[in-house]
């Protein structure tokens, strides 16, 4: 995940953290490409979950957490939720 910050006096003056593929991502990448604009791009990690969800959550915390132990993300998407409770636990 990408957060943009725009910097003033050696200080943050502004963080944004944009919808992935949205336009205002995509203007603020332009910003964060130009020195001049005082913008830069900053990778932040998202935290890791402490455990498994439980098996009433979302599929998006199911594909996170499966991301979590060594997953590749676009076969946990693909992935239904029970399949991945099955393969990365689930007893909650």
């Amino acid at each position: 995940m990408t957060v943009y910050q725009r910097t003033t006096g050696g200080h943050v003056a502004e963080s944004l953290r944009p919808v992935p593929g949205s336009e205002e991502a995509a203007e603020l990448e332009k910003l964060a490409a130009d020195p001049a604009s005082g913008w830069r791009a900053v990778a932040v990690e998202p935290p890791a979950p402490a455990g498994p969800p439980a098996k009433s959550a979302a599929k998006a915390e199911w594909v996170a957490w499966a991301v979590a132990q060594g997953a590749d993300e676009a076969e946990a998407e693909k992935t239904t939720k029970d399949e991945l409770i099955s393969a990365y636990g689930g007893d909650s």
